[in-house]
């Protein structure tokens, strides 16, 4: 049995969207959710803190910053090598994210992007799920205030015990049963990789396009299982709290990504050997390999 959570992540001052989908994966593939409700940001370091390993978790803020902008505020993979701690790239950037706070992390970033004519640079990884914003990206949402929360966050769990926590690209841990796994997905580019679409389930303006947009979230939560090969059990609260709530389906569909990556994370694109140092310092979001899309 094995742990499965899904995140759907927010760097908002309020902190009242965060939404999290706890469950189960047997040993015969299947996921049984347990409970979706939103969170604030501190008590979600808690939840994972304690989880009891093996698990998976599936967050959708983005892990890094473009490498740019790493050897902007003077993070390189050499440098990196050599100051970390814990000896990882991407821990080292979080660290140096943490060191400057919020206020002079986001100055920065704004400056940053000035400078290079306010364009938001990617990720290496990003290239694989064209939905995927820059973590620069400023406003519609502002990822850069997401970036920082997130990462905040990362440091905190890393370093109180970095043996406990396996963050995909770096190395695979030595015993998988002992480690919480913490994966980088988005929840439209992964609905587009397993044929079902990213968009068109979100708020409305109207009344009637909301009403359209709940029947695709319901949509979305009944053909998951046949398109993610996975068997899902779905309590009535969480479809009710889906149809009410993009945010909370967006935390479902992380949930049912890690629950893939718990049965086969051969089915999600990694870095190539010439991406691998990149992903390593930036982080890599991952997505399902490329599946033949079905008519909808």
């Amino acid at each position: 049995m094995t742990t499965i959570i899904g995140v759907d992540f927010s760097g908002a001052k309020e902190d009242r969207d965060t939404w999290v989908t706890c469950g189960r994966l047997d040993d015969a593939g299947s996921l049984t959710l347990d409970y979706s409700h939103p969170i604030r940001r501190e008590d979600l370091y808690r939840l994972l803190a304690g989880i009891p390993p093996p698990a998976v978790v599936a967050v959708d803020f983005p892990f890094g910053v473009p490498k740019a902008f790493a050897k902007h505020i003077r993070v390189d993979a050499q440098t990196a090598k050599m100051t970390a701690s814990q000896t990882t790239e991407i821990s080292a950037v979080w660290q140096k994210i943490h060191s400057m706070g919020k206020t002079k992390f986001l100055k920065v970033a704004k400056e940053f992007t000035i400078n290079i004519g306010n364009k938001r640079p990617k990720r290496t990884g990003d290239v694989h799920c064209p939905r995927n914003i820059s973590p620069l990206h400023w406003s519609g949402p502002d990822m850069v205030t997401m970036t920082y929360e997130g990462v905040r966050l990362l440091r905190r769990w890393y370093a109180k015990d970095n043996e406990r926590w396996y963050v995909p690209p770096l190395a695979k841990p030595v015993n998988p049963d002992a480690t919480v796994t913490l994966l980088e997905l988005m929840p439209g580019g992964f609905l587009e990789r397993v044929g079902l679409r990213g968009t068109g389930y979100k708020d409305g303006k109207t009344a009637e396009e909301c009403n359209k947009h709940a029947t695709q979230r319901m949509y979305i939560l009944d053909n998951l299982a046949q398109r993610c090969c996975i068997g899902l059990n779905i309590p009535d609260s969480v479809r009710l709290a889906c149809y009410a709530n993009h945010d909370c389906l967006d935390s479902v569909i992380a949930a049912v990504g890690a629950a893939m990556w718990a049965q086969d994370c051969s089915r999600f694109r990694a870095p190539t050997d010439a991406e691998r140092a990149d992903a390593r310092l930036e982080g890599w979001i991952y997505v399902p390999k490329p599946q033949p899309r079905r008519g909808e």
